[in-house]
């Protein structure tokens, strides 16, 4: 999960995390895998909801997987990062291998090339030229992603994306909710957003879109900044590639800061395309939820008290109003 929340609907996945073997049977996993001669120094790159990610020799990611739902993707990743190669300017991992762990499960792990720059959520504030580099960057990204073919991405494994399966994904969204984070949330709270939630369905049955190629995380911890050339290089974590709404992949570009997603938001809103900014709207006010699901799932509260507050700034609820009382002297009298 991102640091600020998914704006993905991982409704599909399992909760409960597998337990993988100690750090050192993974780095001697790695090294009897690697084909291209001995790998020295490793550290942990990333221990996340979905993998563990260790570096080696600061040029090659090991990603294993912590979650079957996840372990069972990366054949669908492969194919996703072979299409994406051939489509986008911008670079994306580059698998070299897909290795299996020894043990009775046979758990699968990938390595790939590290893509060269760092997460820009952890960089500083961008300067201006840093802003003008990253809008055009960004703007190429999503002009790539929207120019791949849909019978494409269908090929390789993809989800559909059209108004009716994109809604159905939501109502996904909102099951696991009611099934395990509702109760975390207060009462007046879990009514706004089962309102908010019943809008987005009206406003999908009125909607027409063209689905397009969707990352599903575009935000700052997956687009990387080459501190030395002080230019954007690439987009990680692409394993929920898939077809869906247009306006989806600008829902987590407003952690970026200073950049402002109106060009791109002109650019992917079809001319008779009435309900973009309100389905917009509705996925940034929503990001929060699928935190509060993680702690729910999990048990780590640090999550909900990190993103309750966002949720209630998304889905402010309503005040319950006392309906007119009339006066003591008109009431219907008793008996006797």
């Amino acid at each position: 999960m991102s640091r600020s929340g998914s704006a993905r609907p991982r409704d599909e996945r399992s909760a409960s995390a597998e337990s993988l073997p100690s750090l050192a049977v993974l780095r001697a996993a790695a090294r009897s895998a690697w084909p291209e001669g001995r790998l020295r120094r490793f550290r942990v790159h990333e221990e996340g909801w979905a993998n563990l990610v260790l570096e080696a020799d600061d040029r090659i990611m090991f990603r294993f997987p912590r979650r079957r739902a996840v372990a069972e993707g990366l054949g669908f990743e492969l194919r996703a990062l072979e299409l994406l190669r051939r489509h986008l300017s911008a670079e994306v991992p580059d698998p070299v291998l897909l290795g299996v762990l020894d043990d009775p499960a046979g758990w699968p792990f990938i390595a790939y090339r590290k893509v060269p720059g760092r997460p820009l959520s952890f960089l500083p504030r961008l300067d201006d030229l840093g802003t003008r580099r990253l809008e055009r960057f960004i703007g190429q990204l999503l002009d790539d992603l929207a120019a791949i073919p849909s019978a494409a991405v269908r090929r390789i494994g993809g989800e559909a994306g059209d108004p009716g399966a994109w809604a159905r994904r939501y109502r996904r969204t909102e099951q696991r909710f009611r099934r395990h984070g509702a109760a975390l949330v207060p009462a007046d709270l879990r009514r706004a957003v089962a309102r908010g939630f019943d809008d987005f369905y009206r406003t999908m049955r009125a909607t027409r879109f063209r689905p397009v190629a969707l990352h599903r995380d575009l935000g700052a911890d997956h687009l990387l900044w080459d501190t030395t050339t002080h230019r954007p290089t690439g987009v990680i974590d692409w394993e929920d590639l898939a077809l869906g709404d247009p306006a989806f992949d600008l829902t987590a570009l407003v952690d970026l800061g200073p950049v402002s997603p109106a060009r791109w938001t002109a650019a992917r809103r079809a001319v008779r395309d009435r309900t973009f900014d309100t389905r917009l709207d509705f996925y940034r006010r929503v990001r929060p939820i699928y935190a509060v699901i993680h702690a729910a799932e999990t048990g780590d509260r640090t999550w909900l008290r990190r993103f309750l507050p966002m949720l209630r700034d998304g889905f402010r609820p309503v005040p319950r109003v006392a309906g007119p009382t009339r006066p003591r002297s008109a009431r219907r009298a008793g008996p006797g």
